[in-house]
Formats: C-alpha cells, structure tokens, sequence
C-alpha cells in the first residue's frame, strides 16, 4: 500500500506543478460559479402576463387565482396587446390567455390555454408542465359539474380556491430548481484536467520513466492503482472547492451530503476512467489532448452541461442518452433539488458505473507495458 501512495503523492506534485491543469482544475470553474453561481440565489421571478377578459367573468378571475399559487413566477394582468409587447420585448416569459370558446373545449378535452412565447426557454418549460397540471384539474371540476344540476364552474373554482389546495413556499422554490449550470462547467474542466494529467503518460514512455517503474520491484496493478488514484483525490480536489464555493458565497443548496459523496464519486471515477482511456488509445500526448478536447467538448453539449436538455428537440433528448454527463447533470439535479427519488438516483449511478467499467476496460487492453 505504502508503493501506491507514493506514486499517488509524486503525481499529485508533478499535476499542481502544471499551470494548465491548474487554470483548468480551479481557476476556470470559480470564475464560471462566480459568473453563474449568484443566478442559484437569483430571487427575481420571471413574468408571465395573463390577458384577462372581462367577457368570461369569474371563470376567467379563478383560473388567474389558481395560476397565481404557483409562486414561482411573477403574474400579472394584461390586455391582449400588453401581453404581446412584454413577450415581444422579453420582458414576459410568455402570455396567457384562456380559449374564447372555453366550454367548447373543456368538453372535447382540447386546451384551454393560449400561449404566446418568444422563444422556449428553462422557465418556459417549467412553466408549460404547470399549465398542463392546472388544465387537468379544470378539466375534472368540469367534469363533475356537467354530472350535476344548477352548480356553475366558476362557483367550484372559487371553493377549490378558497381551500388552497396548491402550497408551493419560497423555500422550496429553490431546491426544487437547482442552478446546475456550476456543477456542469465543472465536471467539463475535471475532463480537461483530468485527461490532460492522464494523457502524460506518454511523456514518461519517451523519457522511459513507465518502463522503469514497470522493471523496479512494483506490481503494474501497483503502479496503475497509484496514477488512478491520484487522478481520483484529483477531481474530489476540484469538486470539493467548488461545492464549498456556491455553499458559503451563494448559500446554494446542496442536498443530502452523503449522497453528494456518494453520487460524487461515482462522477469523478468515471472521468478518471474517460481520461485513463483516451491517453492509453492515443499515440503521443498531442493525439490525447486533441481527442479528448473533440470528445469532451461534443458529448457536454449533448449532456445538457452547456444549456438544459428541457429546451431541446426530442431527438436531441434521445440522443443525450447516450453520453454518461446526461446521467451526470440528472443525478446532481436529483439530489440538489431537495427531494431526491432514489430509484431515479440509483438508476443514474448504475449508468455511469457500467461506462466506468468499460473505459476502464478498454484503457487496461490499451495501455502499454513497454
């Protein structure tokens, strides 16, 4: 044990050596969580203007009281026309209206909201979800209403108001959407760092430094577990800054600790690995570098590090699957949201494991022993 500590404690001095490693393990990740982080205490909501019309009555006056109990957006009352200079202008993240012909469609089922938007943002996706839950429950009120005589839809809305059924606290508004956009930078430059200490191992074939490690009295299994190691303490290096980072600077929730550890390691073993299997495939150290660079770069756009996956077409969204930062940036939203479903963050977790698994498979048939 005391022969892979060793090489763990050469390796970890030969990395914070390296100016590069270090812009990349810590200077570029602060700067982007100092860029972003404050966004994750961001209590200004976004606004969503509701046309009202006076012709619907009070129909129209508790559907604008239902849709206000969801507090994470800003409501307010507009004409037709102010509803689209605000969206036009993106000072709304969107318009409502609802249909003119509401009895119309709530009896064939078609929607009852109008929507404007400029462009489909995060919000606008968040709210989009909200405006089809809210529809569902109309939908039933008018339901039981049609079963019975002399009771009017509006009169039930106003009792399902009164009631407030719907509780969403300003507290929870914040851990139920996490700002992964720090986390996500961060695991992209771990990437960088990462392959790029590992992809040194071709420095060490020309200068004979590998063969000379692999002829001394140490086992390749010794001498492998040392440099992963190392590359491991590495990433929890930079993972652990930044997690402090966006607790003490920006009060940022960060869920449950031990799965943070848990789910953590599990993200750093893999990058170990992707990097572990990129300079072992590689023949000099600028291939490595130019592979990883291509390959890190393409596969964070379509895992969601760059903007979320909510806004993007459905087959972008399938295609994301197939990149193991998808499962990455879903496990830490899972637990940073508060409520995490463990079946959901055990599922994420069994993903990555298996890419683990296979990288590292393919970087121990690929590494060399000369």
């Amino acid at each position: 044990m005391h022969k892979i500590l060793a090489i763990v404690s050469l390796k970890l001095k030969e990395t914070f050596k390296s100016p590069t490693t270090l812009l990349f393990l810590f200077a570029m990740p602060l700067l982007i969580s100092f860029i972003f982080g404050s966004t994750a205490s961001d209590t200004k909501k976004p606004t969503v203007a509701f046309i009202y019309q006076s012709n619907q009555g009070e129909v129209n006056q508790e559907i604008f009281r239902m849709l206000k109990e969801n507090t994470r957006f800003q409501w307010i009352k507009t004409t037709e026309q102010e509803a689209k200079e605000l969206v036009a202008n993106e000072k709304a993240v969107v318009s409502i209206k609802v249909t003119n012909d509401l009895k119309a469609h709530l009896k064939e089922r078609k929607a009852i909201f109008d929507v404007m938007v400029y462009k489909k943002t995060e919000e606008y996706a968040a709210l989009s979800s909200y405006l089809v839950e809210t529809a569902a429950i109309i939908y039933e009120m008018n339901r039981g209403v049609n079963q019975q005589k002399n009771v009017y839809l509006s009169n039930v809305l106003k009792e399902f108001n009164a009631s407030n059924p719907i509780s969403m606290t300003e507290g929870s508004l914040v851990s139920h959407s996490p700002n992964l956009i720090p986390i996500g930078f961060t695991i992209m430059f771990m990437m960088f760092a990462i392959s790029s200490s590992a992809s040194s191992i071709h420095l060490e074939y020309k200068t004979y430094t590998w063969q000379r490690l692999l002829s001394s009295p140490v086992h390749k299994i010794q001498v492998l577990s040392g440099y992963l190691l190392a590359y491991f303490l590495l990433g929890w290096i930079q993972l652990g800054v930044l997690l402090a980072v966006l607790f003490v600077f920006f009060n940022m929730y960060l869920g449950n600790l031990i799965q943070i550890l848990l789910f953590g390691s599990v993200v750093v073993g893999l990058v170990v690995s992707l990097g572990f299997m990129m300079a072992t495939l590689s023949k000099t150290k600028k291939q490595a570098e130019i592979s990883s660079t291509i390959l890190i770069v393409s596969t964070c756009m379509l895992g969601g590090i760059y903007w979320p996956l909510d806004i993007v077409p459905d087959i972008m969204n399938s295609i994301s699957k197939a990149v193991p930062q998808t499962w990455m940036m879903e496990g830490f939203g899972e637990i940073m949201s508060g409520t995490a479903n463990e079946s959901v963050l055990f599922l994420d977790s069994m993903i990555l494991i298996v890419f683990t698994i296979i990288f590292m498979i393919v970087g121990w048939k690929s590494i060399r022993s000369y």
